[in-house]
């Protein structure tokens, strides 16, 4: 492959993650790792996520662990345990065992819910604060803070059930001396982890907002659940039962043929399955 046509490949991958996604599915997973093999580990990191689970983890196992390993680095805990759930037993747990420990918990964690389940979509990289604690305290953790969502705090007791939660600019301007439990907000809508997700999907809970809280049958917090999220699993879902390319024909009819030829130009004189 030249570096022209490289570059129209990296191209592709990167601003047409989507296409690219739908696109490779099609193909034999040896001739599309041959492509992702050629882009940047973010691009492909991209791809995979937005590729039907069952496919990933095909394409997958065909790379070193060295590689794989810099894939999963980009890849947040509930993207890692939808591929996961395809793998054998001792293929996932040989991956789970080079992650950072918290993230080896949440993707044990996510596995164990069913795949059509909250549970296996919740986002558990949030803020949670106990309710004893004063916002001077908040203020000092949120310092070496790395959660992935930072828009609200959720509060919970000593049993991790949720109390209430507040918002991160609402911490800013209180008080320092004020306990978080006098200023969050109470009501806070939530729905099980086991709730099944077309379920999830119908709820009026959503009228408002883009994020719930999920608890599971304890009550205790799991975390969050993303409207987009919900709605990128059923758009996952709905391609997976078809078997179709659900990516408009325009766009597939532009870059169809370019990666047709790409592929040929990586493996000549082999026949690309679709």
């Amino acid at each position: 492959m030249t570096a022209a046509q490289l570059q129209l490949s990296v191209h592709f991958l990167t601003v047409e993650s989507q296409a690219a996604a739908r696109q490779l599915e099609l193909l034999a997973p040896l001739q599309a790792s041959l492509l992702l093999q050629k882009a940047p580990v973010s691009a492909v990191a991209h791809v995979l996520r937005l590729m039907l689970p069952n496919v990933a983890a095909k394409i997958l196992l065909l790379f070193p662990r060295d590689t794989i390993f810099k894939w999963l680095e980009k890849l947040n805990a509930a993207d890692l345990a939808a591929i996961f759930r395809y793998l054998e037993a001792d293929e996932r747990r040989q991956l789970i065992d080079v992650l950072p420990r918290s993230k080896q918990s949440l993707c044990k964690m996510l596995i164990s819910y069913p795949e059509y389940s909250v549970g296996s979509l919740v986002e558990t990289n949030v803020l949670i604060f106990d309710n004893h604690m004063l916002v001077e305290d908040a203020l000092l953790r949120l310092k070496n803070n790395h959660q992935g969502y930072l828009q609200d705090i959720f509060v919970v007791n000593e049993h991790r059930h949720l109390m209430g939660k507040l918002t991160l600019s609402q911490l800013f301007t209180l008080p320092s001396a004020t306990l978080l439990s006098n200023a969050m907000q109470l009501q806070v809508p939530s729905i099980l982890a086991s709730l099944d997700v077309a379920s999830a999907a119908e709820l009026k809970n959503w009228q408002g907002t883009d994020i719930l809280t999920v608890i599971n049958r304890k009550h205790e917090f799991v975390g969050v659940l993303h409207h987009h999220s919900l709605r990128h699993f059923l758009y996952r879902k709905n391609v997976q039962q078809n078997q179709t390319d659900s990516v408009s024909a325009d766009l597939v009819e532009v870059y169809n043929d370019t990666l047709v030829s790409m592929m040929e130009l990586i493996t000549p004189g082999s026949a690309i399955d679709k």
